[in-house]
């Protein structure tokens, strides 16, 4: 009778670590994820570093209804920013060419010529996905991109992942 009570407490402090062991093995817990964009690994190096924070966009050659809306979206991130947008810069890695009739730009244009261009490495440029938002550190490290997809609501959806990822990355940030 005296055993009964002793495999009762052994049970329930052996049971939880070989619950957890089943766990690990069997790959059923996804590790804890804060940001939405995709870490770059390594992150590239710029030869300049530009002293703030960067949103560098790497459009394709023409610039189609995909290319206006990551570049409305973009503006929309910034200017939601806020206070903390000073500290943020928005930039395009080449002037793409505008394919879009002008009748048939939306509200949500955003005029090219108004975004600065940022030259990179030849090496830098080829590593860079086209279409793609990039966020750089005031350290001159590419570290995180986001690809907005061709759908809106999905899009907006990415906007406040990135939104999110920029505040939280400039409240626990000392430099830019």
């Amino acid at each position: 009778m005296q055993k009964k009570p002793l495999f009762i407490i052994l049970g329930l402090f052996i049971a939880p670590i070989l619950i957890a062991k089943l766990v690990l093995v069997n790959d059923w817990y996804q590790g804890a994820k804060t940001n939405t964009g995709e870490l770059l690994s390594p992150p590239l190096a710029m030869s300049q570093p530009p002293q703030a924070w960067l949103l560098l966009y790497n459009p394709s050659e023409k610039c189609t209804q995909q290319c206006q809306q990551s570049l409305w979206q973009m503006q929309q991130v910034h200017t939601l920013l806020a206070a903390e947008g000073k500290r943020v810069q928005r930039y395009l890695t080449k002037y793409p060419e505008t394919v879009i009739r002008p009748e048939s730009l939306s509200r949500d244009h955003v005029e090219i010529s108004t975004l600065a261009r940022l030259q990179l490495s030849p090496v830098n440029q080829q590593q860079l996905s086209t279409d793609t938002l990039y966020l750089v550190d005031p350290l001159g490290n590419i570290f995180m991109h986001y690809q907005y997809p061709t759908d809106r609501a999905a899009a907006i959806k990415v906007s406040a992942g990135l939104l999110k990822d920029l505040k939280r990355l400039l409240k626990i940030s000392k430099i830019g």
